[in-house]
């Protein structure tokens, strides 16, 4: 202590400097990206399989089908997809939804746009390879919906589970309304084959788009770490190599 003018003056001892309050940024979004690219896949996915309810009775007149040979066509679509959903999965389970809805988006867009090229066909052969490209068609679009579901287990807790399907399923009636009336305008204006060449053109440019949006939750760029935890916390499947392991959800 020191006296000053015959007063006492003691320091006072250093007051504690109070704990520095990290600011914690707020979860990311991500995931709701994720589920407006499944949403629009599906919505192509579903529109590429009715360009040929669209494009129908121009093909018909111009192959002079017979009722018979329609219902082929139509219906092949349909045997494919059915036969291909056990492959489907199982590729899904083996290379990831990533890699193998990529494949998937891009095979059934090409065999979409080759649709069109039928046009220099005649007879027979016109008939033929329309099968072979519908059956094709169908195969390559069996992995769209169980790859939505796998998605969705990763990225989405029990909580939201329920209205993110419920908006990717949304989405094949969103097709139709949206597209119906596009297609039949493309048919109407510049002729049948032009349905088969944009909507495979559309598909073949998402694809790209899928590659930069589409990842696991831990190994997505765009994803913080508040975010993982909220929907690991929820149930999502979450796990680092979820775009390429066998045993991953997405």
């Amino acid at each position: 202590a020191r006296l000053v003018g015959g007063m006492s003056l003691t320091p006072s001892a250093a007051s504690p400097t109070p704990p520095r309050t990290v600011a914690v940024p707020p979860a990311t979004r991500v995931r709701w990206l994720v589920l407006a690219m499944l949403f629009i896949v599906t919505t192509i996915n579903f529109a590429d399989r009715a360009t040929m309810s669209i494009a129908g009775a121009d093909i018909r007149k111009a192959f002079d089908l017979s009722p018979m040979q329609m219902g082929y066509i139509f219906s092949a679509f349909a045997w494919s997809y059915v036969l291909a959903q056990l492959p489907g999965g199982w590729l899904l389970d083996r290379f990831g939804s990533k890699t193998t809805y990529f494949f998937g988006l891009t095979l059934w867009s090409l065999f979409t746009m080759f649709q069109g090229t039928v046009g220099f066909l005649t007879g027979g052969a016109a008939v033929a390879v329309l099968l072979v490209l519908r059956l094709a068609l169908g195969a390559a679009e069996a992995p769209s919906f169980p790859g939505n579901g796998r998605i969705t287990s990763a990225w989405f807790p029990a909580n939201e589970r329920g209205l993110a399907s419920a908006i990717f399923n949304s989405a094949q009636y969103f097709a139709t309304a949206l597209f119906a009336p596009i297609m039949g305008w493309l048919v109407h204006t510049f002729g049948w084959q032009s349905v088969f060449y944009v909507m495979g053109c559309l598909g073949l440019a998402l694809a790209l788009a899928w590659n930069k949006v589409i990842y696991g939750p831990r190994a997505h760029p765009w994803v913080n770490q508040a975010e993982i935890d909220y929907i690991q916390a929820g149930g999502a499947l979450v796990v680092s190599n979820a775009c390429i392991s066998s045993t991953a959800p997405a």
